[in-house]
């Protein structure tokens, strides 16, 4: 497993962008985290016997993770999408399949149609499709800067921290190291896009293989019949919320692992 810093300039903004690459042979995938999430939410495909052929890779987007956020700028949805662009060539990843949770399924439906010639499937993770997806983001953006402050942030971390479920007291491990000024930034692209974006045609639009995975306590979730009803494959995790790979990690990564051999079945290698 290699675990790496790539030294940057976007936007005239020069940035340290947290990674980590195990190497494979058969393909390669790309986890893109949910909001003040990091690349750790991907660890767990190191050890998982079906996935030991393919590419694992993942980033910690700046502000969240060991990446740290400019003071001189701000950033959305699209310059998440040019960043992963720019990691995917420095880690000459080749073919691969984007793996989005989250808001990281919003910046990888984003990624997918706008670099479709590396993306050779999706994996949307209880991504940001509709208005219903905004959770903490909605809160956090009304907020605003001035309003979300670092105060604000503990008391969220705190409350979640004594959630009963696993995935989100890992959440709030995450939230120690996230920066309020990328939060409050990425949650008001991110609702913007939720309310605004016409996802959920665009996302079955994609003319690749896609698969739409939640957990079984988001069921609930009201565009999954539509989604369901086309040609996107839909998977529940049972006993699961929004953060599946922390709470059964074993039904989660086999639905992944067997996700890449479907689509590197031809056994094609990175290109």
């Amino acid at each position: 497993m290699e675990y790496g810093t790539l030294e940057m300039v976007y936007r005239e903004q020069p940035l340290q962008i947290e990674y980590f690459l195990r190497g494979g042979h058969k393909g390669a995938v790309l986890h893109l985290q949910g909001l003040g999430s990091s690349k750790e939410d991907f660890m767990g495909a190191a050890g998982v016997a079906g996935l030991q052929e393919f590419s694992l890779a993942a980033l910690d987007f700046p502000g969240c993770g060991s990446s740290p956020y400019p003071d001189d700028t701000t950033f959305g949805m699209d310059d998440l999408v040019e960043i992963t662009n720019m990691v995917v060539a420095e880690l000459e990843l080749g073919d691969l399949v984007v793996l989005g949770h989250s808001m990281g399924g919003l910046v990888g439906l984003l990624y997918a149609e706008k670099h479709v010639e590396h993306v050779k499937g999706f994996i949307n993770v209880e991504g940001n499709l509709a208005s219903e997806d905004c959770f903490f983001s909605r809160e956090i953006a009304k907020r605003g800067p001035t309003g979300f402050t670092r105060e604000a942030l503990m008391k969220l971390q705190q409350g979640l921290a004594r959630s009963e479920s696993r995935g989100l007291r890992e959440y709030a491990r995450a939230l120690l190291n996230a920066s309020e000024k990328a939060l409050v930034a990425y949650a008001t692209s991110l609702v913007a896009y939720s309310d605004n974006g016409n996802l959920i045609p665009r996302f079955l639009g994609l003319a690749i293989p896609k698969m739409f995975v939640h957990g079984s306590e988001n069921r609930g979730l009201s565009y999954i019949p539509a989604l369901r009803e086309s040609a996107c494959e839909v998977v529940q995790i049972p006993d699961g919320g929004h953060l599946p790979f922390y709470d059964n990690p074993e039904a989660y990564y086999q639905v992944i692992s067997n996700f890449m051999d479907s689509v590197f079945s031809d056994g094609g290698g990175q290109g």
